[in-house]
């Protein structure tokens, strides 16, 4: 190789060099920025988070609806029932959780749990010792089913078998 061959040689590959020094230089890169990939489908996840969220909202601050009177249906079958030979209880829809449960002179029991199931045993108990032969409950038509349900088991605590539980429910004017 000669002298000038070498010169154009060196000439040509110095200029390569810088060409691709260049390209180098201004950043050029093939392909997504910090190795990122694009996609066509939408990320769902915060839309997934946000539906939840009222989900959790409605339900939370959401109000159950009030209880709905049902009326009674009129008794076509029944009995009379002699109230001069009855232990009357009564019951009244009281403002509280609880009904109002009362004696037949109209002085009401406890509102203590514990110490109402005392008092109406002992009442019911006084009853059958003055010759009184079964308990009727009179019942307003707003008492919950509950609470009837729940003197109804104090009663039968009280009451030997084959004794009779009678139930009235007084109507409304």
């Amino acid at each position: 190789m000669s002298v000038s061959q070498r010169a154009s040689n060196a000439n040509e590959s110095s200029s390569d060099d810088l060409f691709e020094d260049d390209h180098e230089a201004e950043g050029v890169h093939l392909g997504s920025p910090h190795g990122q990939h694009h996609d066509d489908e939408m990320d769902m996840t915060a839309l997934i988070d946000i539906t939840f969220l009222l989900l959790i909202f409605f339900v939370v601050t959401s109000k159950l609806a009030n209880e709905v009177k049902q009326p009674l249906p009129v008794a076509r079958n029944g009995q009379l029932v002699a109230t001069d030979k009855s232990i009357i209880l009564t019951m009244k829809r009281g403002g509280g959780n609880t009904a109002v449960v009362g004696r037949e002179d109209g002085s009401v029991f406890s509102d203590d749990p514990e110490q109402q199931a005392a008092e109406i045993q002992e009442y019911i108990q006084i009853g059958f010792n003055s010759q009184k032969t079964n308990v009727l409950v009179r019942a307003d038509g707003s008492v919950r089913n509950g609470d009837v349900n729940h003197i109804k088991e104090l009663i039968s605590e009280s009451i030997e078998e084959g004794q009779l539980i009678s139930f009235g429910v007084m109507q409304e004017n």
